[in-house]
């Protein structure tokens, strides 16, 4: 007789447990108090650090913050001494490192007539560097003062040598002036000339005296061409006879007027 055997199913379903976790009373949590001997011991280090302190503030002060006592120039200087600059400096040396104003300090440099611009900053712990850049003297202008290659006005006690052309014009149109005489001076640069002098009239006529001293008349308007037009006949019309030339006028449309030295009038050399 076979037996059979009965395997009982076992239950697969496992019973989860519950925790659960106490997280004490609903109470706020209170700080907890200092002790007796712990409020004594910072009553002890504040007023040992006061003693301390109070006598050697300053020294304190200059330490945290201390006064500014040395200059480095960064820069090549041709018309700026070092003197000059330091007594543009002399309000600001020993102040406070944090207490100085950069901005005013750079104010203060560039007041110098032959200093265009300054690039200061602070170098821990003492010292001010500065960058340098001297202005450019590319003309006169009038007696006293002189223009940059912007056609800027700057007026140094020295204005330096009478050999620089002298610019004139109207009030407020240096800048033009300037413009104009970049302009002409790098055209005639190619026939080994250059401008001595150049005027701009009140009425906006251009003259200009060679270094060689002709004087050049330009007129109103179109002077680029017109001085286009000088270059073209200069080798050949002009430039042996530069010696016997007192004027040249080129206010014609089809050419231009040579005046010599011995002569009463104008001959017309025509392209």
């Amino acid at each position: 007789m076979r037996q059979t055997k009965v395997r009982n199913k076992r239950n697969t379903n496992k019973t989860s447990a519950s925790w659960k976790v106490s997280l004490g009373s609903d109470q706020p949590l209170k700080p907890r108090s200092v002790s007796p001997r712990g409020l004594a011991l910072m009553v002890v280090v504040t007023v040992i650090v006061l003693m301390v302190a109070i006598p050697n503030r300053i020294v304190i002060a200059r330490y945290l913050n201390p006064p500014l006592e040395a200059v480095r120039l960064e820069s090549e200087m041709q018309r700026v001494s070092e003197n000059e600059v330091r007594s543009l400096l002399a309000a600001y040396m020993n102040s406070g490192f944090f207490n100085t104003d950069v901005s005013r300090v750079q104010e203060s440099i560039e007041t110098h007539p032959w200093i265009a611009r300054a690039a200061v900053r602070r170098l821990w712990p003492g010292t001010l560097v500065l960058n340098i850049t001297e202005e450019v003297g590319i003309a006169r202008w009038g007696e006293n003062q002189l223009l940059n290659q912007y056609g800027e006005i700057f007026s140094p006690l020295d204005v330096g040598p009478q050999s620089l052309p002298l610019l004139e014009g109207p009030p407020d149109q240096q800048e033009s002036v300037m413009e104009q005489y970049q302009t002409i001076n790098q055209l005639l640069f190619s026939v080994g000339l250059g401008i001595d002098r150049l005027t701009l009239s009140e009425r906006g006529s251009w003259e200009l005296i060679l270094d060689n001293g002709i004087q050049v008349i330009a007129g109103k308007g179109q002077v680029r061409e017109k001085v286009k037009r000088l270059i073209a006949i200069y080798d050949k019309r002009i430039r042996n006879d530069i010696a016997v030339i007192e004027r040249i006028d080129l206010r014609y449309s089809n050419g231009i007027a040579v005046k010599k030295k011995a002569e009463e009038k104008s001959s017309v050399a025509v392209r």
